[in-house]
């Protein structure tokens, strides 16, 4: 299996992966993680008319992803793997799936908490999501920000993480 890209973004599949990062990357399927839609056939309806077409789809709960991704299920396709919390990205890599790196796009705007910090105009961390993002620095995931592939990215995310949830 060829995992091109993970990515965090609340809205899963929307306008700036279908039209920008599945092109760019020449990905083959799109693997959402998602317990809800994976249960829900008018959200993952609403996925799959958001995917473009020639591009397979998989949504899926964290226990069937997971248990795909160790059955190499996608051996011979180009993946982007996308899930609405770095919770997901964590599951994966203690249940051995290899996460080399973390791209951050749409995160936390939708449901602020008390707790959350501005990260970037387009990334807001709770004090549960910085605690993954944390144990997913500490086991090697490199953390990058980046809504498209054009933009420049907050490369060291981590560190910038940290210095504003101080402030």
């Amino acid at each position: 299996m060829n995992i091109l890209n993970c990515r965090v973004d609340d809205r899963l599949v929307h306008g700036c992966v279908a039209t920008m990062w599945v092109p760019k990357l020449h990905v083959e399927r799109v693997l959402c993680i998602d317990d809800e839609s994976a249960d829900n056939p008018m959200l993952k309806n609403a996925l799959r008319m958001a995917t473009p077409n020639g591009v397979f789809l998989s949504v899926l709960t964290h226990e069937k992803a997971v248990e795909n991704l160790k059955a190499d299920r996608y051996q011979n396709q180009a993946v982007m793997i996308v899930a609405k919390s770095p919770k997901t990205f964590l599951t994966l890599v203690d249940n051995g799936i290899p996460v080399p790196s973390l791209t951050l796009g749409n995160l936390g705007n939708i449901d602020k908490t008390a707790d959350s910090v501005v990260i970037s105009r387009y990334i807001t961390v709770n004090d549960e999501e910085a605690a993954a993002l944390e144990q997913l620095h500490e086991k090697g995931v490199r953390l990058e920000a980046k809504l498209q592939p054009a933009d420049d990215a907050i490369a060291d995310f981590y560190q910038v993480m940290k210095d504003k949830r101080k402030s």
